[in-house]
């Protein structure tokens, strides 16, 4: 399934594979959520598959942070347990820890 990213008061919805060669959106839409004058970014990935790869970790944790560069909170929401495991096993344990499942 195609990644389809949306972005709606500082929140970044993501559904489908959060793979390498979808992350495009998410990057560009990261950028604009950036840019926004909210406090905290959100990526809730309740409706993602499963799966996550190394490129998909990677940007996750780039959009970290940039957010605290930015003063901001950053926040996953909606993990599944392969993906908190995906996570952890890649060293991003941190990413996890504001996360509900």
């Amino acid at each position: 399934m195609p990644l389809d990213v949306v972005v709606k008061g500082g929140v970044m919805f993501l559904s489908g594979r959060l793979v390498g060669r979808e992350l495009v959106k998410v990057r560009d839409a990261g950028k604009v959520l950036l840019d926004q004058s909210d406090k905290e970014v959100i990526v809730d990935l309740s409706q993602t598959e499963p799966v996550i790869d190394i490129a998909g970790i990677q940007l996750l944790a780039a959009f970290s942070r940039s957010a605290r560069i930015r003063g901001k909170q950053f926040r996953l929401i909606g993990l599944n347990t392969i993906q908190i495991d995906a996570l952890k096993l890649a060293g991003f344990k941190s990413l996890t820890d504001s996360n509900s499942v």
